[in-house]
């Protein structure tokens, strides 16, 4: 009995001492999160300006699998000077025998909350997409889209979507300033702690092949060349040639 009791112990403070690593990495902690959440209940503390702004926005279009609303946000100052600098997405098109792989990350740039992780690196990727198509259209731009959100600040938030002969692929990732990360790809979910860069591959049966990628630490500047090493990999260039038969 003792023995258990012991473990549990040893247990509870490897796990406080987890949390307290993370909150240290990000100089954040749970009473920041719990002052955003009653932020976000009083109307005293909205950045009415930038809610103007988003309304007047209009229909922006087909952004990805959800609608663009406009919420009343809180002034992002109210957590910290500086606790935003902006975020952005980047991507690029690469050939690949008679497909064409498309490419689109988001990244976060540093902050006040997140950059004793960033150390010297200016911003850092938290989510990437690469898809196998056959149809690009390079006039209209209609067949592919995206969009990252700040307005959950100090969370964020990017999604988009391409077409492709037989497919639609949405895809929505999002990360925590906890360091959590997630992204949903047609239904399915991504835990992107154990791999931030994901590849989706249509079938000619219109079903899906996916892999995700144990990524290195990436930034708006690392992540082109990156990709053109990655995409070079026999695994790589495998598992985007190998399809299914109808």
């Amino acid at each position: 009995m003792k023995r258990i009791i012991l473990i549990l112990i040893l247990i509870i403070i490897i796990i406080s001492c987890s949390v307290k690593k993370t909150s240290n990495q990000n100089n954040w902690s749970e009473s920041k999160r719990l002052e955003y959440l009653n932020n976000v209940k009083d109307s005293t503390t909205w950045d009415f300006d930038m809610f103007e702004s988003d309304k007047n926005d209009g229909d922006l279009g087909d952004l990805g699998p959800f609608g663009i609303g406009a919420f009343p946000v809180p002034k992002y100052d109210l957590l910290g000077k500086g606790s935003f600098k902006g975020l952005g997405s980047i991507g690029d098109k690469y050939p690949m025998k008679n497909k064409t792989l498309v490419m689109n990350s988001f990244f976060v740039k540093k902050n006040e909350f997140n950059k004793r992780r960033l150390k010297d690196n200016k911003d850092e990727i938290f989510f990437q997409i690469i898809i196998s198509t056959d149809t690009i259209d390079n006039i209209n731009h209609n067949l592919m889209r995206n969009i990252v959100i700040s307005r959950n600040h100090p969370d964020y938030l990017g999604q988009g979507f391409i077409k492709t002969k037989h497919n639609r692929i949405d895809y929505l990732a999002f990360q925590t300033l906890e360091n959590n990360a997630y992204a949903i790809i047609n239904t399915r979910i991504f835990d992107l702690n154990y791999g931030k860069t994901i590849l989706i591959a249509p079938q000619k049966d219109k079903t899906l092949k996916s892999l995700q990628i144990k990524s290195p630490e990436l930034t708006s500047d690392s992540i082109l060349d990156y990709t053109k090493r990655l995409i070079n990999e026999n695994k790589i260039i495998e598992f985007f040639e190998v399809n299914r038969k109808i």
